[in-house]
């Protein structure tokens, strides 16, 4: 059955609840109401949607769980196929969800490449702080090589000093024993042994001739 028919069964629905109602509250089997009208259960359903949407019934409790349903008839002026029609979804609003289906993917994409953007820059990021924690690491190596080979180069010159120093103390004792300050008067003189006090005592003994 067609859906501009509706109204015809609305209209059925509405004068079997009429005639069931105590003046106009109905309270009872509503099932009942619309299988003596020709409806099943699905087109009652949309009967009584109807009904309401055109003010001509207010359900007040529906019949479930063993309850009776209740309605009150606000008015029993009989509906039109235009009623029915002008409640029917309309092409232009399945349209406007077609439509709206579009803008949602658009915007889910635009979304996405949005995030695919952030997700790049983000890499990016990274990978440029991980070159940088890298060059700073191998900074850090070299100058801590740097610092090593300093250090034992300090170490070898305090080596180097201090056999220096031992030297020149040497040559000196070695001198002055060559030049008699610690020999007694009239104590044969000591050979020299140490070849830089030697060659210190050459030179004053040139200097003297």
């Amino acid at each position: 059955m067609a859906r501009t028919n509706l109204h015809t069964l609305a209209n059925s629905l509405l004068e079997g609840l009429s005639n069931a109602a105590d003046g106009t509250a109905f309270e009872g089997r509503l099932r009942e109401i619309s299988t003596e009208a020709g409806l099943n259960s699905v087109r009652s359903a949309e009967a009584v949607k109807l009904l309401e949407e055109t003010g001509r019934i207010e359900v007040i409790q529906r019949g479930r769980r063993g309850r009776n349903t209740m309605i009150t008839i606000t008015s029993t002026e009989p509906l039109t196929i235009e009623d029915a029609e002008a409640r029917l979804p309309s092409r232009g609003g399945k349209r406007t969800g077609r439509i709206n289906y579009d803008d949602i993917g658009g915007a889910v994409v635009d979304r996405l490449l949005a995030l695919a953007r952030d997700d790049g820059l983000r890499t990016a990021q990274v990978e440029a702080f991980a070159a940088a924690s890298e060059q700073q690491s191998r900074r850090v190596e070299e100058l801590e090589a740097a610092v090593e080979g300093a250090t034992q180069r300090e170490t070898e010159l305090r080596i180097k000093l201090r056999t220096a120093e031992e030297a020149l103390k040497r040559a000196e004792e070695n001198l002055r024993r060559a030049l008699g300050g610690d020999r007694p008067s009239g104590a044969p003189r000591t050979p020299i042994e140490d070849d830089d006090a030697r060659a210190v005592l050459d030179i004053l003994r040139s200097g003297h001739d």
